[in-house]
């Protein structure tokens, strides 16, 4: 069979609406030239639709006419590239997710390893910021609490207390080694005032607390955050003045 012919095969088994790349048709790998050429007589002949620069999908007919790829797929085309994971959800969109707040945003907010930009998909907004560490995919889950500890005091619509009282609870099912993990990432990623938070959170679950997180604040600084005493009585002990 040839390249043409196996192209058209591959893309007739992608679900209409689903983005996908030159690297994602297995032929690619045998023949790049070849496949990137079928690809664009499949957009002369309307077989498939060009999304953006080496993004494509399969048209699907709606009542009002050609529908667009979904916008989680619109949000897909910024997190990964070439089928890996360069980014995460990350802002108001995460703290929504968390439930953290009831807020949707119009801009979805998202930390990529590469550079700041906007996308306007239409239906969706998406502002790429630059990843505050390496993005592995076990590490998302972390890197994104990690994201509300730094980003406590500006959560829309909700106190800090309730607002950390959630990461706590979500913090304490944690497995041991992932605590762990979470303390090495901000350690070597946040602020010393998401550590700060994150040493009372985990005093707070009485989970296991790394010496060094401790001795990575400054004793003589202090972390102004409004929280309920009565609620998270150790606030001192992790330098933040209520």
């Amino acid at each position: 069979m040839n390249i043409s012919r196996l192209v058209l095969r591959q893309v007739n088994r992608i679900a209409p609406g689903q983005l996908f790349g030159y690297r994602d048709l297995p032929a690619f790998e045998q023949a790049p030239a070849t496949v990137m050429k079928a690809v664009s007589r499949l957009v002369q002949d309307n077989k498939v639709t060009r999304f953006s620069k080496g993004k494509f999908y399969v048209p699907q007919q709606g009542l009002l006419g050609q529908r667009k790829p979904s916008d989680g797929e619109m949000l897909k085309s910024v997190l990964y590239r070439d089928g890996a994971l360069r980014g995460y959800v990350t802002g108001v969109a995460l703290y929504n997710q968390l439930g953290l707040t009831t807020q949707v945003p119009k801009t979805y907010t998202v930390a990529v390893a590469g550079s700041r930009q906007i996308k306007d998909f239409g239906t969706i907004r998406v502002k790429a910021v630059v990843a505050r560490a390496p993005i592995k995919p076990n590490d998302v889950p972390l890197l994104q609490y990690l994201d509300v500890l730094r980003d406590l005091k500006r959560i829309p619509d909700a106190s800090t207390t309730q607002s950390l009282t959630i990461m706590a609870k979500k913090i304490k099912a944690l497995a041991e080694n992932r605590v762990g993990r979470l303390q090495f990432l901000a350690m070597n990623y946040y602020s010393a005032q998401t550590r700060a938070l994150l040493g009372l959170v985990l005093s707070h679950n009485q989970q296991l607390t790394t010496d060094k997180l401790k001795a990575s604040l400054n004793p003589a600084t202090r972390y102004t955050i409004d929280l309920d005493t009565v609620q998270w009585p150790n606030t001192a002990a992790w330098n933040i003045k209520s």
